[in-house]
């Protein structure tokens, strides 16, 4: 008797055992209960570059904590990764704000034709402030009141960035705003040269230019060792200028707080100086799926201190801010994980 009862209890068990593997999950499964295994290239920068080994040392985060996510990193540029990017020829990319927003208009002379397909996963990754360092003797403090000088028929030397690069275009639509180009400055009796930032350099110590724009982070070691060598200045950009910027070219508005070159940054500064800051952002392509761009920003904002702890760039990234400050339309699947946070109202 003992025998069947110890029978009739062993068949109730393994009934039991059989109905609880057969139990419906829960109806709302998270994406990454239902991510598809996927291979995605990011196009980054040179080749042991800081923004290939900065997009290597993410994408390798990314793999350890989603491994059916894998990610290779490949070469390229400001300039083309926007467009690459856009055709699906990349999955991911580093972009910079306002020449994303102007492959994403098509606007010249970087480019001849829109890039309508490129979308932003989030930002910041690292800033990069315009400088107008100016020789102190010439007695300005302002791009406005240089803009005035050139106005008034004085000639001035000046040392702008090359053509073909990003920074030229940048540069070139700050000075439009108040009235003046590089044409208008030789055409006003000044000379212009465009160079390298080395070169750029050696013109300013030698004396052969009494300006320099340029578009570095900061402190930037160019405009150190000019400021090291005379006695200079930055010149200030208005408000109304850096709120423009941000309007047509996606840089930072004044309302962001981060348009500001801190007092002592570099030698004899003794004021603040509020510039046109543009930033770097990770830009994806609509052709990527919702769930794999919302898996990428889930990983990222839920892992912020390792994140900055791999490059000193990613500090900048605040997820509660991700999806403020870029230039790009956010991908819907980056724009889900925002508002789910609660982030994004």
């Amino acid at each position: 008797m003992n025998r069947i009862l110890r029978k009739c209890i062993l068949v109730v068990a393994v009934a039991v055992a059989l109905s609880l593997l057969v139990v419906p999950g829960p109806a709302n499964v998270s994406a990454s209960d239902t991510l598809t295994p996927t291979t995605l290239s990011w196009v980054a920068g040179g080749v042991g570059g800081g923004w290939y080994v900065q997009a290597g040392g993410i994408a390798r985060m990314i793999t350890e904590i989603e491994p059916r996510i894998i990610i290779k990193v490949v070469p390229g540029g400001g300039v083309v990764n926007p467009v690459r990017v856009s055709n699906g020829k990349d999955d991911l990319g580093w972009g910079i704000t306002f020449v994303d927003k102007m492959a994403y208009k098509g606007i010249a002379p970087l480019f001849q034709k829109s890039n309508p397909d490129v979308r932003a996963l989030g930002g910041i990754f690292g800033t990069y402030y315009v400088h107008f360092v100016a020789a102190r003797d010439a007695g300005i403090k302002t791009v406005e009141e240089l803009a005035q000088k050139v106005k008034a028929g004085e000639g001035v030397k000046v040392a702008m960035p090359m053509k073909g690069t990003s920074d030229l275009p940048l540069i070139e639509t700050i000075l439009g705003f108040y009235g003046i180009s590089s044409d208008a400055i030789e055409k006003a009796g000044g000379k212009v040269f465009q160079a390298v930032y080395a070169d750029m350099v050696s013109l300013y110590k030698d004396r052969h230019v009494d300006f320099v724009f340029t578009h570095l982070a900061v402190p930037a070691a160019a405009v150190t060792e000019m400021f090291v060598s005379r006695a200079s200045t930055l010149l200030e950009v208005t408000g109304e200028c850096i709120d423009k910027m941000a309007e047509d070219l996606g840089t930072l508005s004044r309302d962001s707080g981060q348009q500001i070159i801190p007092e002592g940054t570099y030698k004899g500064q003794e004021r603040e100086i509020s510039t046109v800051v543009s930033t770097g952002e990770l830009i994806v392509g609509s052709h990527v799926s919702d769930e794999v761009a919302y898996t990428v920003t889930k990983i990222l904002c839920e892992n912020v201190t390792k994140l900055h702890e791999i490059n000193n760039a990613n500090r900048t990234f605040i997820p509660e801010k991700g999806w403020m400050n870029v230039a790009l339309p956010l991908h819907p699947g980056a724009e889900k994980f925002y508002r789910e946070a609660g982030y994004m109202k």
